[in-house]
Formats: C-alpha cells, sequence, structure tokens
C-alpha cells in the first residue's frame, strides 16, 4: 500500500522518481549532491546488483556508515569494493565505454539537455560562478545515458544555458553526433521536483509525467521556452511506504539532504541569456 501523498515532500518525489531510472546490474557513475541519495536508494531498493561508480574512484558495494556530502568523502571507504581515484571512472570506466547509466546535477538545464555548472552571465564577467565541470562533461559526453536530477524553479530552465559545461543535444538534430560524440548517447530524462521529462528523437525536451498535485500547465509555465508535452503524460507513480521509509531510515537518517524537505529552495540568481 503507498503511503499518502500529503506527507511526501517534492524532494522525496524527486529523489524517488530519479532513483527508480537505475536498471539493476547497470554499470552508474554518480555524481555529487542528489544522484548521491538516488544512487543509493536504488541499490538498496529494486538495483541491488547495481555498480556505483563515484567520481573520485570508489566503487560502492553497500552504503557507508553515513550518507556522503560529495563523491569523494573520506566515509566512502568504509564500504567500497574498490578505491581509485578519478583516473579509473574518468578513464577505465567512462572512456572504456563501460558505463552505461550517468547521474548528474547542475545549476541549469536547457530545451535541448545541456548542463551549465560554470557560470550565469557572460564568461568573462559572470553574475555568478559556479564549481565547474569537474568530471560531468566526461559523464555527459561518454554514458551511454544520462539523467539529470535538479529541483524545479523556473531560472533553472533557460532555453540556452549560458555556458555548456556538460553536452546534451547541443543545438538539437544531429548536432551532438556532429561534435564527435558516439551516437545514441545523451540525456535520457531530466527528474524535478514538479516532474519527468525524457527527450525526443530531435533531442528536445518533452513533459513525461507530473508529480501528483501539479497541473501540466504548472511545469509549462516553469521553464523559458515552449515546453511539448508527450501525449502519453500522465501522473508518475507516487513513492510507495517503502521507498519513503529506506530514504529516511537508511539512506539519510540524519536529514543531511532531506532534512528541510518541507521548504521550497531558494531561487538561484537570473540566468537569462543575452546574445
Amino acid at each position: 500500500m503507498d503511503r499518502g501523498t500529503h506527507d511526501v515532500s517534492p524532494l522525496e518525489w524527486m529523489i524517488v522518481a530519479a532513483s527508480r531510472e537505475v536498471r539493476d546490474g547497470e554499470v552508474v557513475v554518480v555524481g555529487t549532491q542528489w544522484p548521491i541519495v538516488a544512487a543509493l536508494l536504488a541499490k538498496r531498493t529494486h538495483a541491488p546488483h547495481s555498480v556505483l561508480c563515484l567520481e573520485g574512484g570508489v566503487i560502492l558495494e553497500d552504503l557507508p556508515a553515513r550518507i556522503p556530502l560529495w563523491t569523494a568523502d573520506p566515509v566512502v571507504g568504509s564500504s567500497s569494493s574498490m578505491q581509485g581515484d578519478s583516473l579509473d571512472v574518468l578513464g577505465a570506466v567512462l572512456h572504456g565505454n563501460r558505463a552505461d547509466l550517468a547521474m548528474l546535477t547542475a545549476a541549469n538545464v536547457d530545451r535541448f539537455g545541456n548542463l551549465n555548472t560554470t557560470c550565469v552571465g557572460p564568461y568573462e564577467h559572470p553574475e555568478r560562478r559556479f564549481g565547474g565541470s569537474g568530471g560531468a562533461c566526461d559523464f555527459a559526453c561518454l554514458a551511454k545515458r544520462t539523467m539529470v536530477i535538479v529541483e524545479h524553479q523556473k531560472n533553472r530552465f533557460p532555453e540556452r544555458v549560458d555556458f555548456v559545461t556538460s553536452p546534451g543535444f547541443l543545438r538539437g538534430g544531429s548536432s551532438r553526433v556532429e561534435a564527435g560524440l558516439r551516437p545514441g548517447t545523451g540525456p535520457c530524462c531530466v527528474v524535478t521536483t514538479l516532474g519527468l521529462f525524457v527527450f525526443d528523437a530531435q533531442g528536445e525536451m518533452v513533459l513525461s509525467g507530473t508529480r501528483t498535485g501539479v497541473p501540466v500547465e504548472e511545469v509549462r509555465s516553469q521553464v523559458q521556452w515552449d515546453l511539448r508535452v508527450s501525449p502519453d503524460c500522465k501522473l508518475l507513480p507516487p513513492p510507495s511506504q517503502e521507498e519513503i521509509r529506506v530514504l529516511r531510515e537508511e539512506i539519510d537518517p540524519s536529514g543531511m539532504y532531506i532534512r528541510n524537505r518541507k521548504a521550497n529552495p531558494p531561487p538561484l540568481e537570473s540566468s537569462r541569456r543575452e546574445d
């Protein structure tokens, strides 16, 4: 029996929906923040045989002693089956064509799934500068599928990002392949606190499902372009009682990620692009 959705926050919905995109047995390269939580939830629930490769070079065998703050948090060594470095993940796994799924978050994601973790505004004189790529560009270029997990705020969804840190489908159509990236790779979905987005044959983001209580028009109003809606768009299945129990009691019992689950996240500065 499913838990009543009134007690489940938008962040928890997002984490559960993202975890469900992980398939059992997959090799998954895991970025920092929301990907950590969603990947651990997947491994503890429906995908126990997934191989979680953290960006810092660790392969997780089980849940660490506490939830990691970032992918190179020393605590990940407590439950690892391999402790390497970034070259092992970026080189042997990604460049070796062994990564089935990449899990990333970003400051901004645009109409064609391009990710910005570099800056808002012009690169030379930005309004705000972020941490940059790390391994995210390799993740987005080389994994067979890339999933993006991000809290939904309108200024996170510009029609074009100010800086393409990690490529999605670039300008759409064949532009990703023309740039030299392997055919068949690229973003498979974007999971947010409002719903689930997939990509059509031209590489454009399409609304595929919404969270309970979120109208389609609300989602469309929270992106900065004329968002297309799949004819099969439907309500996403709510988190089950077991998924929420595992998330709250086993994955993040101290609330390092979900303790403010009742609050809305503060907005970022403007991500308007001026051409």
